[in-house]
């Protein structure tokens, strides 16, 4: 089964390699390190983009090709290495928080740089697959606050990281959701998600950052039906209209908290330009918005294997050359170039 972000997208038929590291150790510390400094927690909630391997190993995440760039073999992660979550780590010098699915089988100590809560799939409401959606996911937090696993001083170094929204649409319009309906599914969203960040700002966490939407349109699930040569520019009015209603809703938690800070990470302005970069860079030798990897045959995805356990995809020779890993995920080198634009905007949670 392919639990992936945006899973149900396949329902509806619709919808960065990195440059050069010194060595793996410089980033299972931390690339970005500061001096001087409390070490903080990382908190993190919502899903396959920032998912660090909550889903269980029989899931496609865990299977091959995932991860064959980073660590050279499956990690849990949608992506052939890191994804957003190891490089906000990274910036603020911590190692990737441990998955929540982790917790009882490695030490408490490799959990002081916090905890992953999120699932591949989910989103604000419940979606398409059977995992944790973004309220279960925090009452998994809020219990282990209760069981003083993390202490209120923990969470006043603590800072969180949501990734939410893209699966509640793509199973919004699964569930026969009409275009006309989507302003006021769009309010509920935002309604839900503003009760979501306040109860985790009543558990003593003060620093936030929330992603905005991707272009929607231009995720090669739905580019595939323009030959991976143009975007869909119905879903990415729809992109910009949640995208609005988030700066809307943040700008009004910033006022009534003056002394918290809520920062919404523009993933929609560092797709755009990221892909706009490597189109104008690549020439006609490689389309950036084809994905690296892609199933060979109906029915088949990236990482699909027949009954017999023969490979049914294809993997393209250079991933580092490719923004997409497959039709939903950015590659590892698709998020340093994303990471390298939304990167200035992350000292504001200092």
């Amino acid at each position: 089964m392919e639990n992936q972000r945006h899973t149900s997208f396949l329902f509806v038929s619709l919808f960065l390699y990195l440059s050069t590291v010194s060595s793996e150790k410089e980033w299972l510390v931390g690339k970005d390190q500061r001096n001087g400094s409390e070490a903080l927690k990382l908190l993190v909630f919502g899903d396959s983009y920032v998912d660090t391997g909550n889903w269980e190993k029989s899931s496609g995440s865990w299977h091959s090709p995932y991860g064959m760039t980073f660590p050279g073999k499956p990690t849990g992660r949608f992506s052939d290495g890191r994804v957003l979550t190891d490089f906000i780590a990274s910036f603020f010098g911590v190692p990737s928080p441990q998955p929540y699915m982790w917790r009882k089988s490695v030490k408490k100590p490799l959990f002081q740089y916090g905890m992953n809560f999120a699932y591949g799939g989910t989103g604000v409401f419940n979606t398409m697959v059977n995992q944790p959606n973004m309220t279960s996911q925090i009452d998994l937090f809020q219990g282990l606050v209760k069981e003083n696993f993390f202490t209120k001083q923990d969470l006043e170094f603590s800072v969180v990281l949501l990734s939410v929204a893209g699966n509640d649409y793509a199973a919004h319009v699964f569930r026969d959701g009409k275009e006309q309906d989507l302003p006021n599914f769009t309010g509920s969203l935002m309604n839900q998600l503003e009760v979501n960040i306040r109860r985790i700002h009543s558990l003593g966490v003060r620093k936030m950052a929330v992603t905005a939407v991707e272009p929607m349109g231009c995720l090669p699930q739905l580019t595939a039906f323009y030959s991976y040569e143009n975007c869909s520019e119905s879903w990415n009015s729809i992109t910009d209209f949640h995208n609005r209603a988030l700066q809307q809703m943040v700008q009004k938690l910033q006022l009534e908290n003056a002394e918290s800070k809520f920062l919404i990470l523009d993933l929609h302005t560092a797709f755009t330009s990221a892909l706009k970069t490597r189109e104008s860079t690549a020439g006609s030798s490689l389309n950036p918005l084809k994905p690296c990897c892609v199933g060979s045959g109906k029915g088949y995805s990236c990482g699909s294997t027949d009954e017999k356990g023969a490979k049914k995809y294809e993997v393209c020779k250079n991933p580092e050359l490719s923004f997409f890993w497959d039709t939903i995920h950015p590659s590892q080198s698709g998020w340093e170039s994303v990471y390298s634009i939304i990167r200035p905007s992350l000292y504001e949670l200092y």
